[in-house]
């Protein structure tokens, strides 16, 4: 499949599960509990992949290759990930659905300035242009 595909499922994914968390704080749920049960699920189907991966042996040979270092990046994303979603629980109980799910979903600004500065990821006046008129549009629906 195209990386393209694989992005598209995941902005998917990502709207049913804020959609989800703001109807949970529209039922009142309280956000440290609604987190920890995301967490929970979220771990569950680590442990499902972990699992699959230890029997087919692919976890054990990438365990095997990869600097331990490296072993940091998917630990700091996952610490990062929790924060986040823990955040965006209450900004979703506390405001609009829409303004705080688009500012959340500008990290792809983040994430393409952090890639450029860290692995010279290049950057094209066209995505830049993109990128600014995405936050544009973000600070449009934030005010109005």
């Amino acid at each position: 499949m195209q990386w393209w595909v694989y992005a598209a499922i995941t902005m998917v994914m990502f709207g049913i599960t804020n959609f989800l968390v703001k109807l949970a704080g529209y039922y009142h749920m309280d956000s440290i509990f609604t987190s920890i049960v995301l967490w929970i699920a979220v771990g569950i189907v680590g442990v499902i992949f972990l699992g699959y991966y230890i029997y087919q042996g692919s976890f054990q040979e990438n365990l095997k290759n990869t600097p331990t270092i490296y072993l940091l990046l998917p630990i700091f994303a996952g610490i990062a990930l929790a924060i986040g979603m823990y955040s965006i629980k209450i900004a979703l109980t506390k405001g609009p659905a829409g303004p705080t799910v688009a500012i959340s979903a500008s990290n792809a600004f983040l994430v393409a300035v952090l890639a450029f500065f860290t692995i010279g990821e290049k950057l094209s006046a066209g995505k830049l242009v993109g990128m600014f008129i995405i936050i544009a549009g973000i600070i449009v629906m934030t005010i109005f």
